[in-house]
């Protein structure tokens, strides 16, 4: 193999390792969704991510007014060396939801979404901003509702869950950290997770698969003249 070869094969396998970094956690997520990773930060360290952001203490004061109350700061980490992700857990008084608030990696408030599985499956989902994929079917209601009003972004959501309760539904909130857990996994086993994930991996999946092409053929190619 010259020299050149060499270091077409080096810059092919460089390629193949920084375009898995993101697809290959992202791909396991979308196949082996039980190997997402979720827990609760203790106590002491809840307490920094509470304290560490006006902003966040402002929608944490917001959403007790509309009768939520703090779980907790929950943790999700995709798996192998994916991203860690963290928000603010809140449930319903009257257990008919959970709400989140999703932190940037640096501890200020990126978006606020309302929860309430179903059971035996199903979902009613509400989140702040516009842009991510919308459904209404039988069981399963996802809005945007773009709005920095909370009270109106969690009066949506309730009336969408009461309609889902009049056609039978029955609500799987419980409001404990177990019962947030339990509901985070079941929102990734979703259909709706499911269909909503593969456009947004596609394209790291064809860069990565492209970077595997291009190192098979970086090795064979010497090997056939």
């Amino acid at each position: 193999m010259s020299q050149l070869e060499t270091i077409l094969v080096v810059v092919a396998l460089a390629l193949v390792v920084l375009t898995g970094r993101g697809a290959l956690p992202a791909l396991l997520m979308r196949v082996r969704p039980g190997m997402l990773r979720c827990w609760f930060l203790a106590a002491d360290l809840e307490a920094a991510v509470l304290e560490g952001s006006p902003a966040l203490v402002e929608i944490l004061e917001r959403l007790k007014r509309v009768r939520y109350f703090l779980l907790g700061v929950k943790v999700e980490k995709l798996p192998l060396w994916g991203q860690e992700y963290r928000e603010v857990a809140l449930a319903a008084r009257d257990q008919s939801a959970f709400a989140s608030i999703v932190l940037h990696t640096y501890g200020a408030p990126a978006s606020v979404y309302l929860y309430t599985p179903l059971q035996g499956g199903g979902m009613v989902f509400t989140r702040d901003y516009a842009g991510g994929p919308q459904v209404d079917e039988e069981r399963l209601s996802v809005r945007n509702v773009a709005t920095g009003d909370l009270e109106r972004l969690a009066g949506a959501h309730h009336e969408r869950v009461e309609e889902m309760r009049l056609r039978g539904a029955v609500l799987e909130v419980r409001a404990t950290l177990a019962g947030r857990l339990e509901a985070t996994r079941a929102f990734y086993a979703s259909s709706y997770f499911r269909k909503t994930s593969t456009p947004v991996l596609l394209p790291a999946l064809l860069g990565f698969s492209a970077s595997v092409g291009l190192l098979l053929w970086a090795i064979f190619a010497p090997l056939l003249d």
